[in-house]
Parts: structure tokens; sequence; C-alpha cells
């Protein structure tokens, strides 16, 4: 399990199915037995270094994408969950001083917040950059999203609604695609379908309602989203960035719309491709599984480096 730098002739393979179970079972990956110092033994030694700078910065923002990154792809994404490893270094970093935690998704806010099991403080950045929140505690003893509101125009609104209606029709006819309406999007679901059958829907659905004027349309992993507000995972990072006044940032993502986020980032900051694919940032790790050695190597340093300020 090695960490590569992310250019596009160095594109690792995906998730291996029907892999051996001794493979399964590689010191790498984390499991009983497996001690967390030989887990991270792992990285490559220039994503180390540069884990290892970026911790001992004086405050840090630890911005992730969910699907892909901190959880695997499923074929339902309502079933999806946080690999238990992530979930827990996770919560280790948002309880240390000076390290802001932010989940930067397409998904919907609120059910992101269902899906991840984040502890109250963290943040929330859904819908590409759309929707802002904060993770916060729940009469009930769980957590809820404090959500900002998503501000629309009556002409957005009318032109959300209008998506909305022409995209479920078109879907209706395939089986398996599903159509999800969002504050400020509306997104296709073409996953579950058969695949010559949910390419043909993909495309009547750019041809059709995502050429109208004033959608902003991002094409995912057999997702399409059509957005009303101009906004990108980039946008809202760096406005984060700047309002809370860090001194460097880790962004980790997977999809095409990830490469905004990588963009804004400079010199001192930690960008990480998960999985194959062209990307812009400057380390590549192959799976979620992998970039859970990357949580665990920087909870660890970030507690070796506070703790020699002691």
């Amino acid at each position: 399990m090695t960490a590569h730098p992310a250019h596009p002739a160095d594109r690792p393979a995906a998730p291996r199915p029907g892999e051996t179970p001794e493979a399964a079972h590689d010191a790498g990956v984390p499991g009983p037995g497996i001690e967390a110092p030989l887990f991270t033994a792992h990285l490559e030694e220039s994503l180390d270094l540069a884990l290892r700078e970026l911790a001992g910065r004086g405050r840090i923002l630890v911005g992730l994408d969910f699907d892909g990154v901190l959880a695997p792809i499923v074929l339902d994404p309502r079933t999806s969950r946080m690999l238990p490893v992530s979930a827990e270094a996770v919560a280790g970093l948002a309880e240390l001083p000076g390290v802001d935690v932010v989940l930067v998704s397409g998904r919907e806010a609120s059910d992101l917040v269902a899906l991840a099991g984040l502890p109250a403080g963290s943040r929330v950045i859904g819908s590409h950059g759309a929707q802002w929140g904060r993770v916060v505690d729940s009469p009930d003893g769980g957590t809820t999203l404090e959500a900002e509101p998503v501000g629309l125009t009556e002409e957005q609104a009318r032109l959300r609604a209008e998506l909305l209606r022409e995209t479920e029709a078109l879907a209706a006819e395939v089986e398996g695609a599903w159509v999800q309406a969002k504050p400020a999007a509306v997104v296709l679901h073409t996953r579950p379908a058969e695949r010559e059958p949910g390419e043909r829907l993909t495309r009547r659905v750019l041809d059709g309602p995502a050429a109208r004027e004033g959608v902003r349309v991002v094409v995912g992993k057999e997702v399409v989203e059509m957005a009303v507000l101009e906004v990108t995972k980039g946008d809202a990072l760096h406005q984060l960035r700047g309002a809370l006044g860090v001194d460097a940032v880790l962004y980790a993502g997977d999809d095409t719309t990830d490469e905004d986020a990588f963009a804004v980032l400079g010199e001192g900051d930690v960008s990480i491709k998960v999985g194959d694919g062209e990307s812009g940032a400057a380390y590549r790790v192959t799976d979620p599984e992998e970039f859970s050695a990357v949580l665990v190597r920087l909870l660890e340093l970030r507690q070796e480096a506070q703790d020699s300020h002691l």
C-alpha cells in the first residue's frame, strides 16, 4: 500500500473485486492485530513528510470529501457509511486544539450529517459548496445539522422546479435511475441502472434540462448534478479558509468536482487524490482504506507536535 504523486501516467487501480483473503488482510489494512505504526508505515516518504510539516503548523483545516474518500463507493449512496478507522481518526482530529474539520461533499448537507456520524462542532459544506452548516448536539442525544439558509431568487426557484419535473419524467423511463432534489440543485443518479440505458438517459438529460440557461452542470461518476447557483467546492474551501484564518489546509477528494478544491490550495497545503483518474493533486492514494492510513498518521503527528510544546 503506497501513496504516489498524482501524475496522469501514474494511476493506481480501483479497489479490486474478488481479491484474495490474504490480500484483504494485508498488514497495510487496519484490523485485528494491526497496530497503527505498522499500518501507517506503508505511506510514501514524501507524503509522510508533507503530513509531518502540516501537523506542525499553528491552525490547520482538514477538508474531506465523503463518498470515495471516507466511505467506499456503493451501489446505493443512501447506504454509504464511513470506514470505522477513518471515523475514529476524524473524531480524534476534531477534538484537537487548532484543528478544524470540514466535510465538503456534493451530498445534501443534512443527509451527509445523518450518514457520516460526525462529532458536534464539525463543519459541513454540502451540495458542492451551496450549503453550509455545523454539526450540533440534538435534544435526543444524537447530532443534527445547524444549517445556514440557502437563498434562491424567484427565478432560480422556478428553474429548479422545472429541472426537477423534467428530469423525473426522463428518469421514470429507466429502471434503477432516480432523481434527488437538493435545495439549490437537481441530481440524476444512474449507478443502480444498467449501463447502456443509464448512459442514454445521461445524454438525454445533458441535452435536455441540463442545457437550460442558468444551469451549472457537474458530471460525476454516474451522477449529473444541475445547480441553479454558481458555486464550487473550491469557492467554498477558499471562503472557509479565509473566515477561519488557518495556516495550512489538507484536502482529499476522489471526483472531478474536487479538482476545484485542489486548484485553490498553495504552498504548505496538502492535496490528495483518492483513486484513479487525472488530477491536479500533489499526492494520490488508492482507495478509502488507504486514505484511512493518512488520517491515522495525521492524528498521530498532530498529537506528537502538541505534546512537544507542553
